[in-house]
């Protein structure tokens, strides 16, 4: 296996320990605070993610959205994908290559690989949900059911089982000849035309992974956007906001529609900002004819940001949704008094029908237009 080989193995997130180099130069002591980072970013994201599973299937109403169906399916992959990140980060910690053998290379990494695919196939997910929920309210309440949702949800795991076989058929541990220590690595290694199989794979992956969903949500988003911050009813000559007598309720529900929205926006830029670099790293060592010298303080930085994605998304709905700061805020403080205000709650996220109250808006404000003619 030639060199370019060894440069390409660490470019998709995928592959985090590989045929890396040592950390030269750095010293116990900064080796010792990376690892208290990557320990404290494991316990508040393993903690954050099983709290939002536990808050949705704690809450009736909260059961029975749609949205919070698909958040629950995104944070059971960030948790594996902390879980299972667990054996990669000791290891790069150590610098002793894998350790672990070779049947779990195999199934460490491809359940690894099944949890990004199915992260970053649900917050598309989410994005359809919201854009057919908003921009085609009439049609969401017969296509956004729960029972199509837990469809969608079972093709997304076994599209991404799909998606993560080529691991657990090729991820063998080897050793490279260019190192000065027999030391091996959990990588990809096809059996025929290596590298050229291996550039197909990792673009293909790269389209699967990032440009194909970022494109879509952008889209999407902009859509949804166009909307819902410009106002559905000023595209028809008139602005709800505007309207002296739009009830307070709708006013509320666009303004939760909104907060909902933003979070989602947030979580997706978080997801793409965090594997950005491995993506750009691909396109790099592609055209330029000098590859690009991964030292050990790069390989950090990636992989914290890879890590962080799946750690955020918790302090993501805390930061954006009253519904989530207040499930939080119960169960840290212990607190009884959250059961006295649910029902004060306008955010979308505990609604049964993700269409409903956008439609009564548009026909209450539709209503109150003709009425003033």
């Amino acid at each position: 296996m030639d060199n370019t080989t060894s440069v390409f193995s660490n470019t998709s997130g995928f592959d985090t320990v590989g045929p890396i180099p040592g950390p030269e130069n750095v010293t116990t002591a900064e080796i010792a605070s990376f690892s208290t980072m990557f320990f404290v970013i494991g316990i508040v994201g393993i903690t954050g993610n099983i709290l939002v599973v536990y808050i949705v299937f704690s809450d009736a109403k909260m059961r029975l959205s749609m949205t919070n169906m698909l958040i629950v399916n995104l944070a059971v992959a960030d948790l594996l994908i902390l879980l299972f990140g667990i054996p990669e980060i000791v290891q790069f910690m150590i610098n002793k290559g894998w350790l672990l053998g070779p049947e779990m290379c195999k199934t460490q990494r491809s359940i690894l690989v099944c949890a990004l695919y199915s992260s970053v196939m649900t917050l598309l997910a989410l994005c359809v949900e919201r854009f057919i929920a908003i921009v085609f309210p009439i049609k969401a309440h017969i296509v956004c059911t729960r029972r199509r949702t837990l469809y969608v949800i079972v093709m997304v795991w076994l599209l991404a089982i799909v998606l993560s076989a080529p691991t657990i058929l090729f991820n063998t541990v080897t050793s490279f000849n260019n190192t000065e220590t027999d030391i091996q690595f959990c990588v990809l290694v096809f059996p025929h035309d290596h590298l050229r199989m291996f550039l197909v794979f990792k673009y293909t992956e790269a389209m699967l992974f990032y440009f194909i969903p970022l494109l879509v949500q952008i889209v999407c988003y902009v859509i949804i956007g166009k909307y819902l911050f410009i106002g559905i009813n000023e595209l028809h000559g008139q602005n709800v906001r505007q309207s002296p007598g739009t009830p307070k309720k709708c006013s509320d529900t666009i303004s939760a529609r909104r907060g909902v929205i933003k979070m989602l926006v947030v979580s997706v830029l978080l997801y793409f900002v965090s594997y950005s670099p491995h993506q750009i790293l691909l396109i790099y060592n592609t055209v330029s004819p000098v590859p690009f010298h991964q030292n050990w303080g790069f390989l950090v930085g990636v992989t914290v940001l890879a890590y962080l994605n799946s750690a955020g998304n918790p302090i993501i709905y805390c930061v954006f949704s009253d519904k989530y700061r207040r499930k939080f805020k119960t169960i840290f403080t212990c607190s009884d008094r959250e059961s006295a205000r649910q029902n004060s709650d306008t955010l979308m996220l505990h609604s049964s029908t993700p269409a409903t109250e956008y439609t009564l808006l548009y026909r209450k404000s539709t209503r109150i237009t003709n009425q003033n003619r």
